[in-house]
């Protein structure tokens, strides 16, 4: 079971800190970093999404990030952050271990 307790993030992605994105850039982001993380051999990372009540046309960024996350083969499990790390605007995720 995951506790969110123990969740210590080794990286953070915070789509605050990017400015507008268009859905590419923001997939783009999001592989890099979880690239570049598993590759690093984090086990952990954050990832700050926002809850999108900012968007002049609703939520962009969370809604297409919860997509690709399902999606990623470097993810062995994601969920919705404890309050401590974000709560409903950010991810807790735990990648694959490296092949080595």
């Amino acid at each position: 079971m995951l506790n969110s307790s123990y969740f210590f993030p080794e990286a953070t992605l915070d789509y605050h800190d990017l400015g507008e994105l268009t859905d590419y850039d923001i997939e783009q982001h999001l592989n890099i970093f979880l690239v570049e993380s598993h590759a690093a051999g984090y086990d952990k990372v954050l990832i700050i999404t926002g809850i999108g009540i900012h968007s002049v046309n609703g939520p962009k960024v969370r809604p297409l990030v919860t997509r690709l996350l399902a999606e990623n083969k470097l993810i062995a499990q994601y969920k919705q952050a404890s309050i401590e790390n974000g709560g409903r605007g950010a991810f807790e995720i735990w990648l694959k271990d490296k092949i080595k």
